[in-house]
């Protein structure tokens, strides 16, 4: 069988993982999975995927540890179960399996789409594949907003200090109304704060703050039309010019191809 990572017919983007693979182990993949970072709406209320998100490639290991190597940090390797685990893989910390499995996540920490859920995500994928681990793929929302975006605000900003959320209960049907409601009910930081004031003065739907640690990211409601106008009011309102990712909201699955 040829290896994924020569496979014309698939992504590009999908077989450069593989193809770290074999340089790093000298040995193809069995199988390449991925999984779309999530952008968690109203506390997780309403969830929606991304195009972004984490890939990964590699084989089973028959002795039951979890190796995991990434792209983005060659030289900082895990092996679970281990008492000392890079950042990078912190968020698969928990997970059992025999695999090895080279990792790539196109998310920085913290921007707003939750990379290690993504990357937990795709990694439980592959050991339900690789191991026979049990895996529950989470629920995805597909939302009907035509002509709208959400954009995706990182206001760059990385604080330790966990960010409490608070219970929120209120009405999803109109989802703007519902974003800026959430957005009051919480503590956000003052930057999450200034982006979600400024957008909401530029003519946005709804905004509110994020949480995804350790970023302090915030998402807005908007008509397509008028992203343009509300990036320049945000990016005027804060110190520090954000990242924006603009989402169309629909729905990605996850994949595997083996």
């Amino acid at each position: 069988m040829m290896d994924i990572a020569d496979r014309p017919e698939v992504a590009p983007e999908l077989r450069l993982v593989p193809h770290a693979f074999r340089r790093t182990f000298g040995r193809a993949a069995s199988g390449v999975w991925y999984a779309p970072g999530v952008l968690n709406l109203l506390g997780g209320a309403v969830k929606v995927h991304a195009k972004w998100g984490a890939i990964v490639a590699g084989d089973r290991r028959d002795d039951g540890r979890l190796e995991l190597v990434s792209v983005n940090r060659p030289t900082e390797r895990a092996l679970l179960p281990s008492g000392e685990i890079p950042a990078w893989a912190a968020p698969v910390a928990g997970s059992e399996g025999g695999a090895t499995l080279m990792c790539s996540v196109d998310l920085p920490r913290g921007s707003g789409l939750s990379a290690g859920e993504a990357l937990r995500t795709a990694v439980g994928l592959a050991l339900r594949d690789l191991a026979g681990s049990h895996y529950e793929e989470p629920p995805a929302v597909e939302l009907d907003l035509p002509g709208q975006r959400l954009l995706v605000v990182d206001t760059r900003v990385r604080r330790e200090e966990p960010q409490v959320e608070r219970p929120y209960a209120g009405q999803t049907e109109d989802l703007g109304a519902a974003l800026t409601a959430y957005h009051h009910a919480q503590n956000p930081d003052p930057e999450q704060d200034a982006v979600v004031t400024a957008a909401v003065q530029a003519g946005a739907r709804g905004a509110s703050m994020l949480v995804d640690p350790p970023g302090r990211p915030a998402v807005v409601l908007v008509d397509a039309d008028l992203v343009p106008a509300v990036k320049k009011a945000i990016t005027k309102a804060v110190e520090v010019p954000p990242r924006y990712l603009t989402i169309v909201p629909a729905l990605f699955r996850t994949a595997a191809l083996r």
